[in-house]
């Protein structure tokens, strides 16, 4: 073999086996287990200075989530108390603060690398995306009692079976 021929070897060897490789990572992303991490630049606090209220939205998504709607609701509980979202509203003390934790699935409309779009002809927000809303809490400083949302849906986002609860206890 010539030297010429050896570096044509090479390269389609090079051009061949490069794409295929990040192809190879790219689908070992997802490794399978559960992961929560919040959605980049959707959270929303809201409330006029001469409001005596002021409302966190903070929105996440849970990669491979568990199917049974009890295991979903520790998860998510889980995930709050070990991130609280508390912290980050110093701005608003004297004031009651309302807190919101939406949490979505992956889906081929909300996919994990998702963010909101407010561009001149289209937009997408989150609130397009309650197709694949799974599980939601809500609480206060004056009603700390942290109240969920917890949703089995279909892949068109139709709502196979609800839970709620109030802390622990779930309600009928």
């Amino acid at each position: 073999m010539t030297r010429a021929s050896a570096r044509i070897l090479a390269l389609i060897v090079g051009v061949l086996f490069v794409p295929l490789s990040l192809v190879g990572c790219a689908g070992n992303e997802d490794s399978g287990e559960t992961r929560i991490f919040e959605i980049e630049n959707t959270e929303e606090v809201f409330g006029r200075a001469d409001e005596k209220e002021v409302t966190v939205r903070k929105h996440y998504m849970i990669l491979n989530p568990p199917e049974d709607l009890t295991e979903l609701k520790e998860l998510v509980d889980k995930y709050g108390e070990e991130h609280p979202i508390e912290e980050g509203i110093k701005s608003a003390e004297g004031k009651t603060r309302f807190f919101h934790m939406y949490f979505y699935r992956e889906s081929d409309d909300l996919p994990r690398d998702w963010q909101p779009d407010e561009g001149y002809m289209s937009t997408d927000r989150l609130e397009h995306h309650r197709n694949d809303l799974i599980a939601a809490t809500k609480w206060s400083d004056t009603d700390p009692q942290k109240k969920y949302d917890i949703y089995d849906k279909s892949k068109e986002g139709k709502v196979l079976k609800r839970l709620q609860f109030v802390e622990d206890r779930l309600v009928e």
